[in-house]
Formats: C-alpha cells, structure tokens, sequence
C-alpha cells in the first residue's frame, strides 16, 4: 500500500514538470505569436539580462517591452530565504514556479505555497506578498500585460 502511494507521488511530480513545460511554451507561444520584430525566439536563460530589484531580487526580461501596455514575460529570481515587502502593481500577472519553494499571500494571512509546477495568478491593484521559502533560490516566470511596476503597500 505505502509503495502504490509512493508511486502516485512520483507520478504527481512527473506530471507537474511536464505540466510546467507545457504551460511555459504556451507562455512563449503566445508572446512570441503577436510579435512583428521576430517570428522566432530563443532565449537560454544563462544569456539572460538580469537587473537587480531590490535585495535578494532580480529580473530578467524574456520576450517582448515591460516598459509599454501588452505582453511580455520575465524570470523574477528571489533569493532563498528572502521576504519582499508587500506591494501591488497596475496589471494582472500570471505567474508559475520554476524553481525553488515561492510563497505567495493574497490578503494578509492567506499564504499559499507554490512548489515547481504550480500557477498563481495575481490581479492588478490588489497588494500581495511573495517570499522563497527554503535552501534553494526561487527562480518565476511572470506573464504580464502591462508595464512592470510596484507599489509598497500604503
């Protein structure tokens, strides 16, 4: 009995990565479909660009102007053990775990732990906290709509 459960959890994380591969193409995809500048786009994610935002915060811009309205996706890499600031910003996101152990909170107390795999999905004007729980660093994908942004909680 105690291996059938093993195994249905073996199963469960296979089934979450290629869910993660999945859903991280259609991210692309779909960025890269409205795009005028390119009909194709590879980014390895060692040739990324990446800026600091704060300590324990970096970004990296994978396809299309997060400084104008419209698409465009980034890897949000939060350092291991580091708690941003709640905050909100002007658009939705949609947001998914690559690496790493992210906590994201809605309303203050309502956490939610997001291992590799898992989705969230954040509305605009709404404050929220994000932290990487854990030894290993947090490495999101953030598909945006709008301008990227950040507002301190008031």
């Amino acid at each position: 009995m105690f291996k059938k459960s093993n195994n249905y959890f073996k199963c469960a994380k296979s089934v979450a990565a290629v869910f993660t591969l999945i859903v991280t193409a259609l991210f692309i995809n779909t960025a890269t479909a409205h795009s005028t500048e390119e009909s194709e786009l590879t980014k390895h994610i060692d040739s990324l660009e990446w800026i600091k935002g704060g300590e324990g915060l970096y970004f990296a811009l994978s396809w299309g102007d997060w400084t104008k309205k419209g698409d465009y996706g980034m890897i949000v890499k939060i350092e291991a053990g580091v708690e941003l600031p709640r905050h909100s910003h002007t658009y939705d996101y949609h947001g998914m775990t690559i690496q790493g152990n992210w906590v994201h909170s809605y309303k203050k107390g309502d956490e939610r732990l997001l291992p590799p795999g898992s989705y969230a999905f954040q509305a605009g004007k709404e404050d929220h906290g994000d932290r990487c729980e854990g030894t290993v660093d947090c490495l999101l994908l953030i598909h945006q709509h709008g301008p990227r942004d950040f507002f301190p909680e008031k």
